[in-house]
């Protein structure tokens, strides 16, 4: 990795104003309420069939028809027909922000005769916006942490959001992107607590002995943000394989976040804090998490963060149109990529047609686990790591209310309660420079997010109608929000079978991880999942990686 500063520099994050913690359900994973089908390729079926028949999408649900995706999974054949046109250098198979990300390197390197085919409509996966003009909110994922190396600087200099770097090499981001503070809520045993990670975690209502132990755990991931292993790289980058190789770094890969708490001495309701942020930003619970996922969240989440109204959509809107309408075709269902000989064959459908195109390389930028079904050369090559990757459903719940409730900060989490949601977002928190002073007369979106733990979670999202999961999180945030059930105007439920990657303990240096990122011929992978951890950076990460691959074969420098 090549770092603005040599040897690699990162600015303390206590030097930086104070943040929040980052949301990224990345890569295209998102798409919406009426079904499982899970973003940039057009495919998120589950491989077990027997797995329940969803009710049928109604005007509550917001998302996508899955038919084909459970047809090819139950493996029904199409008419391919022969490859044919202009051979194209590569073909980027889902617009996710990884596919985005990649198409826009490719550019920059010189690969300019691309074509980028995306299921949805606009491109983005998780990285939409919902609502009306006047109550934006993102779909899914909020917002990003401060850029911290090179691929992250470049993508964020392109779109214009770094806009100069200090005398120690340090972005420097154009203010409107920054998110206003107070970054977070609380909601401890009925009482919303403000900004409880950082000026206000002293009037958490914990015994001294804990709010100690907090303070030491804030100031170690701090200290882990800085860290550089003895090949001098950092503790915890993007991509994932570019971190330190240090084998008690690396080692953190084998115990919990509960494990290392525990290890450090640390009372045990240091890990419950967390927990609801664990089950929201990494699909799991802080007793199963891989230490290395967890504080490799955990150690950027201390400094400033990044967003817009709408979410991360801002970003993917700004890729897709440095890359050019000319360059991506939407509503495109790629429903097999193969190698054969020196090039690629994609066949993709658009409104029931089939079209095969030839290109050098491609890029597979959706799901992993998803592979299986439009790469049939995984199979042949008896490749099928994927198997043991372990996705989270979730449902996030659009909350429309007329008026904005009082004491809350941008990300507000729940702890020790029973809600169907781990924590909430205040929709148009970005829109304001001073959010808690915004009136609160001001109609507004409550963000819910519901990861959704347990065998029979992803049968139940299938199959529970809306009325359930309504019913369901206006309850619980009537037990938050007291009054705010009055308040409320309209729901917008959106469900993803396979959400996330749940990073537990064992993954992320684990052999089917490793081996699920090696390319297969022509064709490179480019998704968070293959990096180890659902964030944007990692989808970033992942998009570069495979950029290099196929600059390699192209000629080109990257």
């Amino acid at each position: 990795m090549k770092f603005k500063s040599d040897p690699p520099n990162r600015k303390p994050l206590k030097t930086l104003a104070p943040g929040l913690r980052r949301r990224d359900f990345l890569n295209g994973l998102l798409v919406g309420a009426s079904g499982v089908f899970l973003g940039g390729l057009g495919a998120g079926c589950s491989d077990d069939p027997g797995t329940g028949t969803p009710p049928p999408a109604g005007p509550q649900y917001k998302g996508d028809v899955f038919t084909i995706c459970h047809e090819i999974r139950d493996g029904k054949a199409f008419e391919l027909p022969a490859a044919s046109g202009e051979l194209l250098d590569c073909v980027i198979i889902g617009g996710g922000i990884s596919g985005l990300v990649a198409a826009r390197k490719l550019q920059r390197s010189g690969v300019t005769n691309i074509l980028l085919l995306e299921k949805e409509d606009p491109v983005g996966g998780v990285s939409k916006k919902g609502g009306d003009p006047d109550r934006t909110h993102g779909q899914a994922a909020a917002y990003t942490v401060f850029p911290y190396n090179d691929n992250l600087n470049e993508t964020y200099e392109d779109l214009g959001i770094i806009t100069g770097y200090d005398m120690e090499g340090t972005p420097i981001v154009d203010e409107k992107y920054i998110i206003p503070g107070p970054a977070n809520g609380d909601w401890i045993a009925g009482k919303f607590y403000e900004d409880g990670w950082e000026a206000g975690m002293d009037a958490l209502p914990y015994p001294p002995n804990v709010i100690a132990d907090l303070k030491a755990f804030r100031e170690d991931m701090i200290a882990w943000y800085d860290y550089e292993g003895q090949d001098m790289k950092f503790g915890f980058d993007t991509p994932t394989d570019n971190s330190t190789t240090d084998p008690d770094v690396r080692g953190l890969d084998n115990i919990t976040l509960a494990e290392y708490i525990a290890g450090k001495g640390w009372a045990p309701e240091v890990g419950q804090y967390f927990d609801p942020y664990c089950r929201s930003s990494l699909g799991t619970t802080y007793d199963k998490v891989s230490a290395w996922a967890a504080i490799s969240f955990l150690c950027a989440e201390f400094g400033p963060v990044l967003s817009q109204p709408g979410g991360n959509a801002y970003l993917a809107l700004m890729l897709a149109e440095k890359i050019g309408v000319d360059k991506i075709k939407t509503g495109a269902f790629v429903l097999r990529a193969k190698n054969e000989g020196d090039e690629v064959h994609v066949s993709y459908m658009i409104d029931g047609v089939v079209t095969t195109i030839r290109a050098k390389t491609a890029i597979y930028a959706a799901n992993r686990y998803i592979a299986k079904h439009v790469l049939p050369d995984l199979g042949a090559a008896g490749r099928d790591e994927a198997k043991d990757f372990h996705y989270t459903p979730y449902l996030v719940a659009a909350v429309y209310v007329n008026k904005t409730p009082a004491n809350l900060g941008f990300d507000n989490w729940v702890h020790g309660a029973d809600t169907l949601f781990a924590d909430f977002i205040v929709a148009d928190w970005t829109s304001h420079a001073d959010p808690v002073n915004a009136p609160l007369d001001r109609p507004n979106v409550l963000s819910c997010y519901c990861p959704l733990l347990g065998p029979t979670a992803r049968v139940d999202l299938q199959t529970k109608p809306f009325e359930e999961y309504e019913e369901r999180i206006l309850s619980d945030l009537e037990k938050v929000i007291p009054g705010v059930r009055d308040t409320v105007t309209g729901v917008d439920l959106y469900r993803w079978g396979h959400a996330m990657i749940a990073a537990d303990k064992g993954f992320v240096f684990g052999a089917a991880r490793l081996s699920s990122r090696q390319p297969l011929g022509k064709i490179s992978f480019a998704c968070h999942d293959t990096d180890g951890v659902p964030a944007f950076e990692n989808a970033v990460g992942a998009a570069y990686l495979a950029v290099v691959e196929v600059a390699a074969h192209l000629g080109v420098m990257p």
